[in-house]
């Protein structure tokens, strides 16, 4: 099991009484100690969880600054979004009316996004070509965004 050894800094999250708190503490059977971040939820139970909510409280307590929580951009949202198949990724767009027919037509003068369409197995959602295929056929980012979202079940 992990070992606290200290609290290094606090964030809050955005859910209430949570916080990510970069920490300090020795990985399991390692004698080195190593720095990193730690979600602390309310009520943990496991591992060093209630050490490092204590630590928390105390840091709190004593006037320690708590960063405030910085939401993510866009972006960072997108590029956490889970890869698509190719197969979610087409009936996803069929389900829009764009056809892999038409997808050829608009890379037929791109050998590079032909060759990433035809061979690509999984499909990233901030991969240029995703971006160049959505500006083409004139999806906004947010509806990108949603189709994909949804794509994910299929």
């Amino acid at each position: 099991m992990a070992r606290f050894i200290r609290l290094l800094s606090v964030q809050e999250r955005g859910n209430p009484d949570c916080y990510l708190a970069m920490i300090e503490a020795h990985l399991d059977g390692e004698a080195t100690s190593e720095v990193l971040t730690f979600a602390s939820l309310p009520n943990d139970p496991h591992g060093i969880g209630p050490v490092v909510r204590a630590a928390i409280t105390d840091w709190i307590n004593s006037g320690q600054p708590v960063a405030p929580y910085v939401a993510p951009t866009q972006e960072e949202l997108r590029a956490k979004m889970p890869e698509l198949t190719r197969r979610q990724l087409l009936l996803a767009l069929f389900s829009i009316g764009i056809t892999e027919d038409q997808i050829d037509a608009a890379l037929v003068n791109d050998t590079e996004g032909m060759i990433e369409w035809k061979n690509a197995s999984d499909f990233v959602r901030t991969h240029p070509l995703i971006t160049d295929l959505s500006g083409h056929f004139g999806l906004p980012p947010e509806q990108v965004d949603s189709l994909w979202l949804w794509a994910r079940n299929l």
